[in-house]
């Protein structure tokens, strides 16, 4: 830490207060999905529990917490209410200012955090496409879609510097580029706290800049680009961004007034930058008692476009149209067909059935991986619904759905084991909701309530809710 203190002694403010707010918890910051819930319902919850908490003035519908302990295992977050992410990091999706019936990309988009922002802020006129180049880090991303119900994302899998689309196919670009991370050093533990290393910097920086490259190739003329990283280095922020831009881009004054930064650095170690880069935006964690972060907003320039090639014919990456799933899910459960007026459901590889929004469509090329939320599931070929599915259309459902009562169980339920339970309902699979909270599918049969609860999302056996105050209010 203090090496990290001494490289960036001349450009901080107060150099002492950047070092203690490195060694001070960081307040953790959620974020509440309008598809499950409201800013109320999380305000009550957080209340009942006796967390402090308060409203984020500058940006609607997200709360700073202080004393709450993994609030990404709660009932709550299983039930998709709200998205755990750091305070700072809501500034790129601020900046990139998503408008409805918008195409925007989000070049390298695991664990999904601002992918989900987007998707929500620009209404269901308009499509994410999510691309992330690590297959690992899919998972988590396909996670965060289907658990906060997202229906107008396509997720892809491919290196972001050569993602297949044709030039000028989006009217905005988020590009929160991998970077040497020193921003997150409040999130991790002491012995874990690295030092900034020049050789994996020099690294990371030239596949920013080929990153940003691409995303310049890729926007629309007069489109928009934000460029982000959560780190320091201006090896790998302002260098990027004067390397890169020439005349196709310029860096646009977008500020926050509500939080304190730094203008981006138009000197650093006998380097100048041009002056538009002052326009950028330095978080340092002691400003607003946050991480650290990088941003800038980007307005692309009619200069050096590309001309795109004539399009071939669309093949819609193996998925095809289908309202069979959307029927069956609309019987079994005793809810309208009406409420899926707007959506389209996808057939693929004759195993899954995926659930978007009328304007989000299957790719070509790259080819798609998921699109939407997944809506059915077909096991030895019968439907099985998806605990997702039924969270986000949960609150239709009037027919095989189990009310559960009591904590301990729901609990059991979350943990994915299988309990006797007294039902009036048909044999077969059911939704199961607790209170407010829709909490997805299970088989019911002979008195026994078997839990389908996906492990992507399951709970700890045998745990109760861990902020739950003693008093059983039930």
């Amino acid at each position: 830490m203090e090496k990290l203190v001494e490289r960036y002694a001349a450009i901080l403010d107060d150099p002492e207060a950047f070092r203690r707010s490195l060694q001070q918890p960081l307040p953790i910051c959620i974020w509440v999905n309008p598809h499950k819930t409201t800013p109320e319902a999380v305000a009550a919850y957080l209340q009942d529990r006796d967390i402090d908490f308060e409203p984020l003035g500058w940006y609607p519908w997200a709360f700073r917490t202080y004393n709450w302990e993994k609030p990404g295992t709660t009932l709550p977050s299983i039930a998709g209410w709200f998205q755990v992410q750091e305070e700072i990091a809501l500034t790129a999706v601020r900046l990139l200012d998503p408008q409805p019936g918008d195409r925007i990309l989000d070049l390298c988009a695991a664990p999904g955090g601002k992918m989900a922002q987007i998707a929500l802020q620009m209404g269901e006129d308009g499509v994410v496409v999510a691309n992330e180049v690590q297959v690992p880090r899919l998972a988590s991303l396909r996670t965060t879609i289907e658990r906060l119900g997202l229906l107008n994302v396509v997720s892809t899998n491919q290196d972001g510097r050569f993602l297949e689309f044709l030039p000028h196919s989006f009217d905005r670009v988020l590009l929160d580029a991998p970077c040497s991370g020193e921003g997150t050093l409040r999130k991790r533990k002491p012995q874990a706290r690295g030092e900034w290393r020049a050789g994996y910097s020099q690294y990371v920086a030239s596949v920013q800049c080929q990153l940003l490259e691409r995303a310049l190739q890729l926007v629309k003329p007069g489109g928009r680009i934000v460029y982000s990283t959560c780190t320091f280095a201006p090896e790998e922020n302002e260098t990027v961004l004067e390397r890169v831009l020439g005349d196709r881009g310029y860096v646009e004054p977008v500020p926050i007034p509500e939080l304190t930064a730094m203008p981006g650095l138009r000197q650093w170690q006998g380097q100048t930058f041009r002056e538009d880069i002052a326009n950028a935006q330095r978080y340092f964690p002691h400003f607003n008692n946050t991480g650290g972060f990088f941003v800038a907003a980007i307005r692309r320039t009619a200069a050096q476009l590309s001309s795109p090639p004539t399009p071939s014919p669309v093949i819609l990456g193996g998925a095809v149209p289908d309202r069979e799933g959307i029927r069956w899910f609309c019987d079994r459960f005793g809810c309208q067909e009406a409420i899926f007026q707007n959506q389209q459901a996808w057939v693929k590889s004759k195993e899954k059935v995926w659930l978007s929004t009328a304007n989000c469509q299957p790719l070509q090329r790259p080819e798609t991986q998921n699109i939407g939320i997944s809506l059915l599931r077909v096991v030895r070929g019968e439907y099985k619904p998806t605990t997702f599915a039924l969270q986000r259309f949960g609150g239709f459902l009037q027919r095989h759905v189990i009310e559960l009562t009591e904590e301990a169980v729901v609990w059991r339920f979350l943990a994915g084991e299988s309990q006797p339970l007294n039902a009036d309902v048909t044999p077969g699979y059911v939704h199961v909701r607790y209170g407010e909270f829709e909490l997805g599918c299970g088989w019911y049969q002979n008195g026994i309530l078997r839990s389908q609860i996906p492990k992507s999302v399951r709970s700890p056996s045998g745990l109760l809710d861990p902020n739950k105050k003693s008093k059983n209010k039930d």
